[in-house]
């Protein structure tokens, strides 16, 4: 036999597993987010591809860096009256992100070389598919174990090839009593093919509350649950472990409402006083400080600029940068 037939696993170069968002969302492999309708998956994703669009922060507020190119096709909800509007609420920079519009591109599915070629040509760090039960050609597809392995399988190819993170996003069944991982709608086949489950579900004390739990990981140890809210007045918001233990009540909640009603709106001031209140008890982590930025939608020029004019100094300690207003004495500008 030839040895071009075979590939010897002494000539594999090892490398690790590279992350978009570690340990949910890994590159070169699928991602399910399941949840019921109505539950805010689409909000949460929403969220972070604004983040990575423009370069922003991750919702435990680590750095993006650079923004990056994302794929998302969405068939539940139109694209010129309700997601772009949705992208620029949660700050996106839209020039990153991409989409076949399905009025020219009739009967796109998941595995669709269509997909394929528009991955190739724009080269996205994530495709985000929401929801999966509207990209397969038949819905029997979801319930038939041989055709669910065959759609993961060209899909994690792809995912492979170009370098990409895939989410997928889907609806979940209605067996309750059924355990997360069987909750999926379809064939168990495309939970056991995704490398990363995400599940979202309602809080039973706030319903405005929702919980991300990590219910499955092939590639490393399950990461911690995650909240957020999706609340009439404020939005979609992440939810950190201080903010849990100061949830409001109904008459705090509306006190908050009205504070934030009287920040300043223009943006250069407002994120001055955030940045001056986050730093009024003293130093505090840089990717804290992008955290709460993200939070108001501010940008990272006008987080800078701020901080020039504030005369924030900024400081290394062992592998974290860390931010600290001006000493009163000193009024010595930042180099």
């Amino acid at each position: 036999m030839a040895s071009e037939l075979w590939t010897l696993y002494s000539d594999v170069i090892a490398e690790p597993v590279k992350w978009l968002w570690y340990p949910y969302i890994a590159i070169g492999k699928i991602t399910l987010l399941q949840g019921d309708p109505g539950d805010g998956k689409s909000s949460m994703m929403i969220n972070l591809i604004a983040e990575l669009s423009k370069g922003g922060a991750l919702p435990d507020g680590r750095a993006v860096g650079r923004a990056q190119k994302v794929i998302y096709q969405c068939a539940e909800d139109g694209a010129k009256d309700t997601i772009r509007q949705r992208l620029e609420d949660a700050g996106a920079d839209c020039r990153n992100i991409a989409f076949l519009d399905e009025s020219i591109h009739e009967g796109l599915t998941v595995d669709d070389e269509r997909i394929r070629d528009f991955i190739s040509g724009f080269r996205p760090q994530l495709v985000v598919i929401d929801p999966i039960q509207n990209y397969v050609e038949n819905e029997s597809d979801l319930q038939i174990a041989v055709k669910a392995r065959k759609i993961m399988r060209r899909i994690s190819i792809w995912a492979d090839t170009y370098n990409c993170a895939f989410v997928l996003i889907g609806h979940l069944n209605k067996q309750g009593k059924s355990k997360g991982l069987y909750r999926g709608l379809g064939s168990i086949d495309y939970v056991a093919s995704a490398r990363s489950v995400l599940q979202v579900e309602r809080s039973d004390q706030d319903e405005e509350i929702r919980i991300v739990r990590h219910i499955k990981n092939n590639l490393d140890s399950l990461g911690n649950d995650l909240k957020f809210e999706i609340r009439k007045k404020t939005g979609f918001r992440w939810l950190m472990d201080q903010d849990l233990e100061e949830l409001p009540t109904e008459s705090a909640a509306e006190e908050s409402v009205q504070t934030i009603d009287k920040l300043p709106k223009n943006k250069h001031e407002l994120a001055a006083i955030l940045i001056k209140r986050a730093l009024a008890n003293g130093p505090v982590e840089s990717t804290e400080i992008r955290r709460i930025m993200a939070e108001y939608q501010i940008g990272e020029k006008t987080m800078n600029d701020a901080k020039k004019l504030i005369g924030v100094k900024p400081y290394r300690k062992m592998r974290s940068w860390y931010w600290a207003l001006p000493e009163p004495e000193d009024s010595s500008d930042e180099r």
